[in-house]
């Protein structure tokens, strides 16, 4: 159905073409046919006398909707929101009905700019404070980014509540939906921007249970921008003249790869789109401010015809977390069986690639073992702490300033790659007759991908920033670097590497979270989850649908060995203490130290079979004939290790032979009663039944994600894990608001194991004092004929508390429907508008209107994409007939 034309808003009203009513007014009724034998022509039966009739009721709004303080609709006196300090507080969950404007509307929207609170002025920022945690995800529904008259283009960004906060999650395309997923527990400003036009929008908070997780922002540099032009030779003019607010500078690397743009915004330009509230977020936080014009700058690159690609230059990290200085048993080798592999391969004639930090060159156990190809990407000079730029000495200063702080990531990646065996020295590596390619990208507070990018075309022989190419091209490229955040550079780096024969690893990242981490999750890479010391996933490590194989990260909290040192990966370090370099060795935890064991295991299998690709290692991951999986008589993928930790020796023998095979079974079928768990305040336990309707023999493990919730198995049968639990939940320590969880059940899909299945029962929990009242829009409620083709409007009346009343109505039957206007269009029940009708939206019915009636109640809900749907929405009703005076 169609939109409803809104015929009265106030005494006196003109509407464009619509007519004029006065505020309560009636219309006479057009003779429409009688129902049974009561007359609904406006007479009093059998007496030929108009007869008038008052209507009354109550709307009240469902669960969840709350209003945006300051909205275009007169009615709903505003409350400003723009501004960081006046941020509008809302609950961690919620659906926020809402309107933005990056121009004033002039009165075009309704005809009467007397009727519109943003006529005069935009209305460009919303802002909400909220606590919120970690993988919430918030959704902005722009519903006019389309609409003829003002398309809107609204962005979406996230913050810390905190003057010193530095990093930002935005969205900012120019469709329909906007989306970010909150990183990690706290409390946050939300900011709705009109980049352009006008809209409405609903923005809805969800648990983080309720949806899945989407990418998050990753930091990034302010004021740079990663630009890819399909004309290459476009000038440094052009993208400023795109850019024509702010003052810039282009480098114009050489090769036809991607530049490096940098935005220079002198001190007197506020924004680029200036205005009094944009000001107030760069008073209130420089830093953030900057990074949000960086991203709008982006975006406005991104609308040229001749772009490729713009993106941020996202700013990557080392992945481990150092331990306690030691020297000792490398008991990580022997977990993947390297000892037998050595026998057949050590890595001769191979180049492996490690893009990191660089290598400390004189680091006892990596002499003779790095090639002379070496080169420091790093564009920044101060972040690069070598006194210049990007350069041909890939040489590690320390990534930090301060003496004994330095990660010496790289040289310790190295070491795990390459290092030299037999010497008297160190340790070793897992192929030690193999060579490291260093390549430096990451320097003092990380790097950048467009560093990165720049390195992976080096390091395949492939055109590149610094002008020159490797004599020979690496083999392997390890990459124990990464964010949250997809670069399409990267990508395309990635993709051209592996057509040049490269094959790239990379780790899954260490913050224990499903979440995609890049570049690890790119097409083409081999992602590698950590393993500990019993084979088991490191308590970091990331896990889910982009991990491919698992190597051992360590875990140096722990001795399970009791060999009386830390469990962690013992490798090639530095020590700096003296404040000069020496040679070292350390034991270190993670992915990062994970994806260098798989990184040196294709090592050994290229040198065993010179011909081996990315295709040929793939397939024999997939069908873990490489991997723990291999002899277990299943390959079962899962979140976790993927197809397995790596084998070593495995791995050689089947470089030798490229052979594989697979097999399929019928799978089970999890089920659970109930499918959701609510927990009420005073509620602390309730259980549900885990069952199987599939063919095959289960085998449940069942997990949770909340460190405030206890799964009990209470009558289970210990053979397949199928039963009753009891889930617990433990409030202490925790803020008022809403909490969500996920309990995931897993089991081999089939008797073979050879996939696994799964299914989830949402979680909720309330705790503390949390608001729930429903904020209600400025409703306007109208008398509908029902069956007629015009003039089916008879009457309109406004309501700000939800009690509306007509009187003046002629006898008759009608349907009564409400809706919010708030951008003032004149027009009820579109997207983002509150709409209902009597008795449901779902089941509107005609009341007959004989008599006085009252208690005509009935609820309205938001139209939106996001949450539930009127089945009002887009009913076009004709406006009311001039009001015929009662007598």
């Amino acid at each position: 159905m169609m939109p409803l034309a809104l015929p009265l808003r106030i005494l006196p009203l003109a509407f464009m073409t619509l007519v004029g009513l006065s505020a309560c007014g009636g219309g006479k009724s057009g003779g429409l046919p009688a129902s049974g034998d009561q007359p609904d022509n406006g007479e009093e039966p059998g007496s030929g006398v108009t007869a008038y009739y008052s209507v009354s009721g109550q709307i009240s709004a469902s669960a969840g909707i709350t209003l945006d303080s300051d909205t275009n609709d007169e009615f709903d006196t505003p409350i400003s929101n723009n501004t960081p300090a006046a941020a509008q507080v809302i609950n961690n969950l919620a659906t926020i009905q809402g309107f933005a404007s990056a121009v004033p509307t002039n009165g075009r929207l309704s005809g009467n700019a007397s009727m519109e609170n943003f006529s005069d002025v935009a209305d460009q920022n919303d802002y909400f404070r909220v606590s919120l945690q970690q993988d919430q995800a918030i959704t902005l529904q722009v519903t006019d980014y389309n609409a003829a008259l003002f398309p809107g283009d609204l962005d979406l960004c996230l913050f810390q509540d905190d003057p010193s906060a530095t990093e930002v999650q935005c969205s900012a395309s120019d469709r329909q939906y906007e989306t970010v997923t909150v990183p990690s527990d706290g409390d946050y400003l939300i900011l709705v921007n009109a980049s352009a036009g006008v809209s409405k929008y609903v923005l809805n908070i969800a648990s983080a249970s309720a949806t899945a997780i989407t990418a998050r922002q990753s930091d990034f540099v302010a004021n740079q921008v990663v630009l890819q032009r399909s004309n290459t030779t476009a000038s440094a003019a052009r993208t400023a003249n795109t850019l024509s607010t702010a003052s810039l500078s282009v480098s114009a690397d050489a090769g036809n790869g991607p530049q490096l743009i940098r935005l220079n915004r002198s001190a007197t330009t506020k924004s680029v789109a200036s205005s009094a509230t944009t000001d107030a977020l760069q008073d209130f936080n420089p830093v953030i401010w900057e990074k949000i014009q960086t991203l709008r700058d982006i975006k406005t690159l991104r609308q040229q015809d001749d772009v490729i690609y713009a993106e941020p230059n996202y700013i990557r990290q080392p992945l481990a977390v150092p331990g306690d200085p030691y020297y000792h048993y490398q008991w990580h080798y022997p977990a993947i069986n390297l000892p037998t592999a050595w026998d057949l391969s050590q890595g001769d004639d191979v180049i492996v690639a490690v893009i990191d930090t660089g290598v400390f060159m004189a680091q006892e156990d990596l002499v003779g073992q790095l090639t002379e190809t070496g080169y420091d990407f790093i564009s920044n000079s101060s972040s690069a702490r070598d006194g210049n730029g990007r350069d041909s000495n890939p040489d590690d200063p320390g990534d930090s300033s301060i003496i004994g702080k330095s990660s010496w990531h790289g040289t310790h990646v190295s070491g795990t790659v390459a290092a030299a065996a037999n010497n008297g020295k160190g340790g070793t590596g897992v192929a030690w007759n193999a060579r490291v390619m260093p390549l430096r990208v990451l320097g003092r507070d990380g790097g950048t991908s467009y560093d990165i990018i720049q390195a992976i075309y080096y390091a395949a022989g492939l055109d590149n920033a610094s002008g020159t190419t490797p004599a020979t091209r690496a083999d392997i490229i390890n990459l124990s670097l990464g964010s949250e955040s997809r670069s399409s550079g990267e990508q395309a780096a990635v993709n051209a590497a592996t057509n040049a024969g490269v094959i790239v690893v990379a780790a899954a990242g260490n913050d224990n979270t499903s979440e995609a981490f890049y570049p690890a999750a790119y097409d083409n890479v081999i992602s590698v989850s950590a393993t500990d010391y019993n084979g088991d996933r490191s308590y970091y490590s990331n896990y889910g649908s982009t991990i491919d194989i698992a190597a051992p990260g360590g875990d140096t909290g722990v001795d399970a060995n009791n060999d009386n040192q830390p469990d962690g990966v013992l490798s090639t370090y530095v020590d700096d203490s003296s404040g000069v370099r020496a040679s070292y060795y350390n034991f270190l935890q993670g992915t990062s130290m994970a994806s260098p064991h798989v990184a040196g295991v294709i090592a050994l299998m290229k040198s065993a079979y010179p011909a081996l690709t990315y295709a040929d290692v793939s397939a024999l991951i997939s069908s873990c004939k490489i991997t723990s999986k291999a002899n277990s008589g299943s390959c079962e993928r899962d979140n976790l290790l993927g197809y397995g930790q790596i084998d070593a020796y495995l791995a050689v023998s089947e470089a030798l032979a490229l052979q594989s095979n697979g097999n399929y079974e019928y799978p089970v079928s999890l089920q659970s009663s109930p499918s959701a768990l609510i927990f009420n305040q005073g509620t602390d336990s309730l259980s549900f039944t885990v069952s199987n309707s599939g063919g095959s023999t289960a085998d449940v493990t069942v997990t949770d994600n909340a460190d405030w919730l206890t799964i009990v198995a209470d009558s289970v049968d210990p053979a397949t894990g199928l039963g009753t639990y009891t889930a617990t939940v433990k409030r202490e320590d925790l803020a008022d608001g809403y909490y969500g969880a996920t309990i995931t059940l897993s089991s081999p899909a089939d008797d073979a194991a050879t996939t696994t299945t799964s299914t989830s029962i949402a979680v909720t929990m309330v705790t503390g004092a949390v608001s729930a009242a429903n904020d209600i829009a400025q409703q306007y409620v109208i008398l509908v004929r029902p069956d007629c083709d015009s003039n089916c409007t008879v009457a309109t009346v406004y309501t700000t508390n939800g009690n509306y009343s007509f009187t003046g109505i002629p006898a008759g039957r009608y349907n009564v429907i409400a809706g919010s206007d708030v951008d003032v269009d004149n027009r009820l029940c579109t997207a983002a508008e509150t709409c209902g009708a009597y008795p449901t939206s779902a089941s509107m019915s005609a009341i007959s209107v004989n008599s006085d009636r009252t208690n005509i109640n009935f609820q309205v809900s938001l139209i939106s994409g996001i949450s539930t749907t009127s089945s009002l929405e887009r009913q076009i009703v004709e406006p009311a007939a001039e009001k015929t005076t009662a007598p």
